[in-house]
């Protein structure tokens, strides 16, 4: 990690501050590898955002989760993510929310999705929507618009969502490759691409998937957030705390 604290610390020189969000999608019922991601997160006292499948979602994960938001509200926080992780195009690439549905369809289960948020959180969630697979069409974007979402957060890159009322926050890097099963990215392709980020960008997310993170991927977890954290200049964040940062200003 040398190489990130060293970036890290010429950024310090140059008084340039970075935001950094960590993002964990898929989640839907209790799991021990959701818990010890939680507590990763709390023990650090660093924020975690996590994409939960509102359609998917045991009373175990509601429990789980409430329990997790009433421990630590200013550090845990939930969103949308889809409704229920369903693939509806027969050709070409996955997608919850793509060409093959029509608006009204697409609405109404984004909509389902926000009311068993509702049911399940009351007012402890904050209306972000993650599209499943980090893609949608301009439908999508049109019905969390009418619904009103406050962030869109899919992959840096995929698409680039403007003139609506929600704000587009999207993960800048991903550990993993997918294609054929997800495999861990090398870590040095990991740092490099961090490196590059460092240099050139104000907001970095990470996406973390907890149900395919192994006993590597844990220990590259904790050596990433004590090097971010070892840093005067990151900021960690949730799309809540980014959202009234860029009120102030």
């Amino acid at each position: 990690m040398s190489r990130l604290k060293s970036a890290l610390d010429r950024r310090h020189q140059q008084a340039a501050p970075l935001r950094v969000f960590f993002r964990d999608d898929d989640v839907d019922e209790d799991e021990s590898k959701l818990r010890r991601l939680l507590d990763i997160f709390l023990r650090r006292r660093t924020p975690l955002k996590l994409g939960v499948i509102p359609g998917l979602l045991t009373e175990a994960g509601v429990r789980l989760l409430a329990q997790s938001v009433n421990k630590a509200p200013d550090l845990i926080e939930l969103n949308q993510h889809g409704w229920r992780h369903l693939n509806h195009e027969r050709e070409g690439r996955k997608c919850e929310f793509g060409p093959s549905r029509t608006y009204d369809e697409q609405f109404a289960d984004i909509a389902l999705g926000r009311t068993r948020m509702n049911e399940a959180f009351g007012s402890e969630w904050f209306p972000a929507f993650i599209p499943p697979w980090n893609r949608c069409n301009e439908s999508a974007l049109q019905a969390i618009d009418q619904l009103g979402f406050r962030v869109f957060s899919a992959k840096q890159g995929n698409s680039v969502a403007t003139g609506y009322g929600f704000k587009e926050v999207s993960i800048t890097l991903d550990l993993y490759r997918w294609r054929g099963g997800a495999s861990l990215k090398p870590v040095k392709e990991i740092i490099d691409e961090l490196l590059d980020q460092f240099s050139r960008l104000q907001t970095i997310g990470v996406m973390l998937h907890h149900k395919v993170m192994d006993e590597q991927v844990f220990y590259f977890l904790d050596s990433i957030l004590d090097t971010l954290a070892s840093s005067p200049i990151v900021r960690f964040n949730t799309f809540k705390s980014m959202l009234s940062e860029d009120e102030q200003l």
